[in-house]
């Protein structure tokens, strides 16, 4: 099995697209995290966590995200941390691999946003990037997983983030 989706890193007004990929095989179970060097292993610890905290069933199977960007191996050194933008369209992509969540074609999806051990979600505000950016996802056709605000009611394609993913007790 194999999916892939597009992340977005905030840069000012505009943002930098970015594809997400991954596939489970039938290999030694675990998960692993390739593109992100030594920051992909604590996202990948994160994720384990809460999926154990949540009594998510995972299947035993290899499951492997990748990100191929110059531009995201570039933030990696830098103090913005612009590469934790990717946390949630990186477990997007792990938990639907998974059969956890509802949602299963994310070809034409994009989102980012970050992610605390506690279930916190920190979304992407896409209501801080220019009309002319939402516009161009819009003619791309791209699905905007995000929570929504006002600015995003003019999108085409929009899917509730609160529909596909939501941690119960998350403070």
């Amino acid at each position: 099995m194999h999916k892939q989706m597009l992340g977005l890193l905030p840069l000012g007004g505009k943002g930098h697209l970015t594809e997400i990929y991954g596939y489970a095989s039938k290999g030694v179970p675990g998960l692993e995290i390739v593109g992100l060097g030594t920051k992909g292993k604590s996202i990948k610890e994160k994720f384990i966590f809460l999926s154990k905290k949540y009594n998510l069933k995972i299947s035993p199977k290899r499951y492997v995200l990748c990100i191929d960007d110059n531009m995201v191996l570039g933030s990696l050194s830098s103090k913005e941390e612009l590469y934790r933008w990717l946390e949630l369209p990186l477990l997007i992509l792990y938990w639907s691999m998974a059969g956890v969540l509802p949602i299963q074609n994310l070809n034409d999806c994009l989102c980012a946003g970050r992610i605390s051990t506690r279930g916190k979600i920190e979304p992407f505000r896409f209501d801080e990037t220019s009309h002319a950016f939402l516009e161009r996802l819009d003619a791309m056709n791209l699905k905007v997983i995000a929570s929504y605000t006002q600015d995003l009611r003019g999108l085409t394609y929009f899917i509730p983030l609160d529909e596909i993913i939501k941690f119960p007790d998350a403070s």
